[in-house]
């Protein structure tokens, strides 16, 4: 069996067991803020544990598994740098999807992944920002709706 099938088979098994227990964590802690709640009614005074000086913990916005699963691939790459390479060996301005598409290749990912809309919009964003420091720019519309970005001169 091929190495790479059998790594990326054991990723996808950590991958769901991650989702599961974010599942799972969201689960509990609604049950906990139902509990405090109730508790309080009974005993005004009540400080559910694990608060911040009297205060409860802000729940964070769960991560969608989508979402997770970007971040775990974007996070061996430094995205800006990426970009830049990508535009520099391009013949031709690109879209932020071809970047996307160029990206996931670099990474070992087929053409045409589910992934590529995900990752065109985290590069978006590091687009823009290269825009604002000067770095990039762009090279005019494609099909009138998407920017075409190149290196800025």
């Amino acid at each position: 069996m091929d190495v790479t099938v059998e790594l990326k088979r054991k990723r996808g098994e950590i991958l769901d067991r991650l989702v599961e227990i974010r599942e799972a964590q969201a689960k509990l802690e609604v049950q906990m803020g139902a509990l405090d709640q109730v508790i309080a009614i009974y005993e005004p005074s009540y400080v559910p544990a694990g608060s911040v000086t009297g205060h409860k913990l802000r729940n964070k916005p769960q991560k969608s598994p989508e979402t997770i699963e970007i971040d775990t691939l974007l996070r061996s790459i430094e995205p800006t740098n990426a970009v830049l390479e990508i535009l520099r060996e391009a013949a031709a301005p690109l879209t932020t999807a071809d970047c996307a598409v160029r990206l996931l290749q670099k990474l070992g990912i087929d053409h045409g992944d589910a992934r590529t809309g995900r990752v065109a919009t985290r590069l978006s964003s590091t687009l823009d920002q290269l825009m604002k420091k000067g770095r990039v720019r762009h090279a005019g519309m494609f099909d009138s709706k998407r920017y075409l970005w190149e290196i800025a001169a």
